[in-house]
């Protein structure tokens, strides 16, 4: 396995799967559809903010980064308006803008860790992690983040066994229903200088 910084054109439609597979439930209220959401969400990728896990030519699964104002998935009105139509694009956005995460200053913010599902339980997402760690170290910043919600254990006990340590926790108030989640937590994990992400 090879885990390398960049999506290729050829990649877009498989990493926009991914993702929709792993966070469809969350982005659905977003669109009419699900073909529709799924276009959306590989029309928004950044292709230089996301880290993929290859065996060959397939991509096993991906962790987007915000870097520069940008994440792996980065929506603008105008885009958004043009492919969707106004009424659409409002709707979209009142839906996404609540979900929307900030760069920290010092720390590299993950934006999604997805694993194709005959990978999961195989290391991938264990790997993506240190690769994240080792890109955030080679950045000079201090430590990575994630947040997890309340409907995924198996991932926050993932993220514990890695060093990672709750660091805030917020809820989704009266958007619980909508989100299908009431509770998030933000982890981090510390990282050490050049070449020292790895544990």
């Amino acid at each position: 396995m090879e885990i390398t910084c960049g999506v290729t054109t050829a990649e877009r439609a498989r990493v926009g799967a991914l993702y929709w597979e792993a966070f469809g439930a969350k982005l659905a209220p977003a669109f009419r559809d699900e073909a529709t959401g799924r276009a959306e969400v590989t029309a928004a990728l950044v292709a230089d903010r996301v880290l993929v896990a290859r065996e060959g030519e397939q991509v096993l699964g991906v962790c987007g980064f915000r870097a520069g104002g940008r994440g792996a998935l980065h929506w603008t009105w105008r885009a958004t308006r043009s492919r969707l139509g106004r009424l659409a694009a409002l709707r979209a956005a009142a839906v996404l803008v609540p979900l929307h995460r900030a760069d920290v200053r010092g720390v590299l913010v993950l934006d999604g860790l997805c694993v194709a599902a005959e990978r999961r339980g195989a290391g991938t997402g264990s790997a993506l992690l240190e690769a994240a760690a080792d890109l955030a170290a080679g950045r000079g910043e201090r430590a990575v983040q994630l947040s997890v919600v309340d409907t995924n254990p198996r991932a926050e006990a993932l993220y514990r066994r890695l060093g990672f340590s709750v660091v805030a926790q917020g809820g989704t108030g009266p958007l619980a229903d909508l989100y299908g989640f009431r509770r998030y937590r933000t982890l981090q994990r510390p990282v050490g200088g050049p070449g020292q992400g790895r544990r």
